[in-house]
């Protein structure tokens, strides 16, 4: 009887290891990338600059910059974090009064558009209206502020995945200026001109009753053709203060249908933001 029983309670024990040693070997590794993506399977090797690793269920061994890990959660538990985020040292009395840009979100439907260029044009257009419009603010140099971005790994693609208050904070400023740009092509317009000029010379001419005749001359005429492409283009802009708080948000369309029409747009649009001379007091 005592053997019986003896014999049950070693089989649960060998039962019970080996389902725990099961699950040990089901944990892998998991490596984040500063793009988000994940990478499970098993860290082989760390050094100053790199780690070495194995996706699970290969064995060709593969080799991470530590630049583009964001973290590494071993199967132990434990993780280890690699470029943490530079958030500027500033006490929050540094940031009253200034103002960042942030790259623009450019849309459009025509192909040969290059929507990261005309981000961030539009972006330098926008810091330069408000420099020129709001006297009581102090913008932020767009170098400095996509610096900052890029250096805590934001981008355009990504930019959303932070409030408008830690980016504020981020960035050391008092309000954050969001853009959207939509540029649509609507196609193409032509137009014909034409002028007559007349060159004309006296000849006196007599005619059988000794009368003069009118005079004679030579007319000439010229016809231009030219092609215009339509755009549509609209406009919207959104203020955020550094609690995260919406203090102006406006869209418009575009004054005329040039690709650049969103100049005089954005400057119209900031003047009566509430700190512009067009605000509603």
């Amino acid at each position: 009887m005592e053997t019986r029983i003896l014999k049950k309670l070693l089989s649960l024990i060998c039962a019970v290891l080996f389902s725990v040693c099961a699950q040990a070997q089901d944990k892998t590794d998991v490596v984040t990338m500063k793009t988000g993506e994940e990478r499970e399977g098993s860290v082989t090797a760390v050094n100053d600059e790199a780690v070495r690793f194995i996706h699970k269920g290969e064995s060709l061994e593969y080799e991470f910059k530590k630049a583009d890990i964001d973290k590494i959660q071993f199967a132990s538990g434990r993780v280890e974090t690699y470029n943490k985020k530079v958030v500027p040292a500033l006490a929050a009395s540094q940031g009253k009064g200034k103002i960042a840009v942030l790259p623009f979100e450019y849309i459009s439907n025509e192909a040969g558009m290059n929507a990261e260029s005309m981000s961030l044009q539009i972006q330098k257009d926008a810091y330069n209206a408000v420099k020129a419009e709001l006297p009581s603010l102090s913008p932020q140099d767009t170098n400095v502020t996509n610096s900052l971005l890029a250096n805590n790994g934001i981008t355009l693609g990504n930019i959303h995945s932070k409030t408008p208050q830690e980016l504020a904070v981020l960035l050391g400023v008092e309000y954050v200026v969001y853009g959207m740009a939509n540029v649509t092509n609507k196609g193409a317009s032509t137009y014909q001109s034409g002028y007559s000029s007349y060159d004309d010379k006296e000849k006196k001419k007599k005619d059988d009753s000794g009368s003069d005749t009118k005079a004679s001359g030579n007319a000439y005429s010229s016809q231009t053709t030219s092609t215009t492409i339509n755009y549509n283009t609209k406009i919207d802009l959104t203020f955020y203060n550094d609690e995260g708080e919406n203090v102006y948000s406006a869209s418009r369309n575009a004054f005329g249908n040039a690709i650049d029409a969103y100049h005089s747009t954005i400057s119209y649009l900031i003047k009566r933001s509430p700190f512009g001379s067009k605000a509603k007091r």
